[in-house]
């Protein structure tokens, strides 16, 4: 496959050394301002380390020491960082920069254009390619908005996430591609060269690297009698779901007045009656029948607590009166929120919690979004998949690269105090999935208001439950962890681990939000879907979506890469990356939130949704956070 372009302008010199100051490092020192600790050579000829504190301007008691490139990468990074910044300072250009240098955050920003939401900004960050043994600056556009501004359409413009006339940018790519080459063109090649000492000059290139490109396997889709399609929609339409409800359904509509002509659109059209080319109606696509005789209504008078707790209390009541048969609410409200994924009130958070206590199904139905015939002609299709799915129904599962694998998506919703910003109470839940994407059950791992308690409990619990019989035909569990988990959340998950003999682990960090970016050579500038680069031993760059062959066309925004790192918390046996990495993207597949829902894997997907919902619920009056563990997916 052909090369791509790493969003990475790379030092033309491979090996460059500069001067800096140090000084050994005594133990339990506290660091002094402005001062920085470091692993350097002590003794080369017996290749020992020891720890220094280093200055990058002289200082009394500090000796000179010419420092080699790949001595000591972070020191490299910071120093290219730095000089960087004294180059532009001395550049003149025509743009304002400003040097940020915090943990996890060292880059500078260049601002483009300002605007009263906020500036479209040019980040310069320092990175060392390990699979090419290269330094450079990794290079992107942002929009960088402002704390006050709300998140409108118009931010999303600026961010290049929608089109000028306010759709989906399917230029995404190459307009931000356009972005990085202006200000290459016009202000980089004034800050190229870049001094590390009195004589010590090294060049930056102004080409972005081009980093070697391979293909993982097309997702493949399995329903019905084994059969299988690359195509969702097209599966369960010509196969039906991978698995059927046993049961009949009570479908309960619970609106307003007011909403009474939209919900009887919203019922002709999940029967089918309205849009039969988009959607066949539930039975034909699910094999659940909906007609008059299984449709009730709860007419909704008010959003008191007390109203919406007499409306789940009525639910329950048809529910132990039909015990043979599945219940659903399908709840009408008209809400506006700029986030798609959770557009929902207060009113519903409360009426959702009460149903999920209740172990009954409520689908949300937002007469905003969906009020138009159109808006809800393409709609109803992923409304009625969400609804088959929380009833119980396994639409379809994804061919798995791994059998007999375990996936853990570890996630947290830590609350903290508005006042002082420290956090007040810590919790920590698993989905539990197997590698062809069948949801197995959300867990609760820990619930504390104490640090030291809450990574005892999230230790031991997940040792209790992977010693659970439901899961003891796994050979291997992979854990699926957030960017955001802290190091002392890593350590007590590996203690756990480490405890645990009869099964082999791999543990998986995806970061959804990264600095990482690539283009092809195509005239999208997309790389095609399922392409993926290694950045280092461990380190992935993978494109869940992209182009498809024989379909080179884009018709919407298509998604950043996701970055990858494989974890080493005592894995016993070798690990295959590649096959891991597929799962991972066949997870993206899984999600059956929609027909062609966003593409993240599940696992991560799953659990940002989930604590979305949980800091939602924490405001509800007698929440536990226990009632939210359910062999059913209520999320979607």
């Amino acid at each position: 496959m052909a090369n791509l372009k790493l969003n990475m302008l790379p030092v033309v010199e491979t090996d460059f050394s500069f001067m800096v100051y140090r000084k050994i490092r005594t133990d339990n020192e506290p660091s002094p301002e402005n001062i920085y600790s470091y692993y350097l050579w002590a003794d080369i000829e017996t290749k020992e380390k020891k720890s220094f504190w280093v200055s990058f301007s002289p200082m009394l008691d500090y000796e000179e020491y010419v420092a080699t490139s790949h001595e000591c990468i972070d020191l490299t990074k910071r120093k290219l960082l730095f000089s960087l910044n004294d180059t532009i300072s001395n550049a003149g250009l025509d743009l304002k920069a400003q040097l940020i240098s915090k943990l996890f955050k060292e880059r500078i920003e260049f601002i483009l254009t300002q605007y009263s939401q906020g500036n479209q900004i040019i980040l310069l960050s320092p990175y060392y390619l390990q699979e090419q043994h290269r330094f450079g600056f990794l290079i992107d556009f942002k929009f960088s908005k402002n704390k006050t501004s709300p998140f409108d359409k118009q931010v999303q413009v600026y961010s290049l996430s929608l089109d000028k006339n306010g759709k989906s940018n399917k230029n995404y790519y190459s307009d931000k591609f356009n972005y990085v080459q202006f200000f290459i063109e016009k202000q980089f090649t004034k800050i190229r060269t870049i001094l590390l000492g009195m004589e010590n000059k090294i060049d930056i290139s102004p080409e972005m690297i081009e980093v070697p490109a391979f293909l993982l396997n097309k997702k493949e889709y399995i329903f019905s009698n084994k059969s299988t399609s690359n195509s969702q929609f097209q599966g369960i339409k010509n196969f039906g779901p991978y698995e059927k409800l046993e049961k009949e359904v009570i479908y309960i509509f619970i609106f307003e007045d007011k909403f009474k002509s939209f919900a009887n659109d919203l019922y002709l059209s999940l029967t089918g009656k309205s849009n039969p080319g988009t959607f066949p109606g539930l039975e034909a696509m699910f094999g659940i029948k909906m007609q008059v005789s299984n449709v009730r209504q709860i007419k909704l008078e008010s959003y008191s607590q007390d109203h919406l707790l007499d409306i789940a209390n009525k639910v329950q009541n048809i529910q132990n009166e039909n015990k043979e048969k599945k219940v659903i609410g399908v709840y009408i409200e008209d809400y506006f929120d700029d986030d798609e994924d959770m557009s929902v009130s207060d009113h519903y958070y409360f009426l959702k919690y009460h149903f999920i206590s209740r172990d009954i199904p409520l689908q949300v139905v937002n007469y905003r979004r969906l009020g138009g015939k159109n808006s809800l002609k393409w709609s109803t299709s992923n409304l009625g998949l969400a609804m088959f799915a929380k009833m119980g129904g396994k639409p379809w599962i994804v061919k798995p690269s791994n059998n007999n694998c375990l996936i853990l998506g570890i996630g947290s919703s830590h609350k903290r105090d508005p006042e002082s910003g420290n956090i007040s109470k810590y919790f920590a839940y698993t989905v539990c999935l197997d590698s062809s994407g069948l949801y197995r059950a959300l867990e609760i791992l820990s619930d504390n208001t104490s640090e030291e308690s809450y990574l005892e409990n999230l230790q031991n619990n997940l040792i209790r439950l992977l010693r659970e019989d439901r899961f003891s035909k796994y050979k291997t569990c992979v854990l699926h962890l957030p960017f955001k988990i802290k190091k002392k959340e890593i350590q007590a998950i590996a203690n756990a681990i480490s405890t645990i003999s009869d099964i082999n682990f791999v543990a998986v960090k995806i970061n959804l939000e990264n600095k990482f970016f690539g283009y092809s050579s195509h005239n999208t500038m997309v790389p095609y879907e399922s392409s993926f680069l290694r950045l280092s031993k461990s380190e992935f760059l993978v494109w869940f979506e992209g182009l498809l062959y024989g379909k080179e066309a884009v018709d919407k925004r298509l998604a950043n890469p996701v970055h990858i790192q494989f974890l080493h918390l005592g894995n016993k046996l070798p690990i295959d990356e590649e096959s891991y990495l597929q799962d991972v993207l066949n997870l993206s597949g899984a999600n059956w939130r929609g027909f062609n829902a966003k593409s993240v894997p599940i696992s991560i997907y799953y659990s940002q949704l989930i604590a979305r919902y949980t800091e939602a619920f924490e405001k509800v009056a007698g929440y536990q956070e226990n009632s939210i563990s359910n062999s059913n997916p209520w999320f979607l």
